[in-house]
């Protein structure tokens, strides 16, 4: 059994796929983690006395979401490194025209729709930089237990 482009071509496609589910099936696990730590931490900050058992337990919860923060931007960053690898191979074996029907010119060919993103709203910014904004909050809610 040989294997060629079109086969390689589809194992591709699934692979773009299943990077883009997995990036932001790990974006709502950080979503749901953080906003868990956040609310914990504010639980504890209003209903206790701020004991020194309260505190450290107050602290443990911030430096948990700045570590987390910070390994879920790395995380975010090697999603997308491997989604932009996928679709370059993808791209890659779309130039190859002697399997491709004839007529269906090479910018209609689905890798090689370019598109323009806003730098604010591509998956990639928010993929990295929302952790990140997450271990910021989380800084700012050690030093409030620190100082509280």
């Amino acid at each position: 059994m040989r294997i060629g482009h079109s086969d390689v071509y589809q194992i591709y496609k699934d692979l773009i796929i299943h990077s883009e589910n997995i990036s932001w099936s790990r974006f709502q696990c950080l979503l749901i983690i953080n906003s868990v730590l956040v609310v914990a931490w504010a639980t504890l900050f209003i209903n206790t006395e701020h004991s020194a058992w309260a505190k450290i337990v107050m602290a443990a919860i911030a430096l948990l979401g700045i570590v987390s923060g910070f390994a879920w931007c790395d995380l975010g960053r090697r999603g997308r490194r491997y989604l932009k690898d996928y679709q370059s191979k993808a791209k890659a074996i779309e130039k190859k025209d002697d399997w491709w029907k004839a007529g269906i010119p090479f910018e209609d060919r689905p890798f090689q729709v370019e598109e323009i993103t806003n730098l604010f709203s591509s998956s990639t910014i928010l993929l990295t930089w929302t952790p990140l904004c997450f271990s910021a909050i989380n800084v700012l809610l050690l030093l409030a237990t620190i100082n509280g």
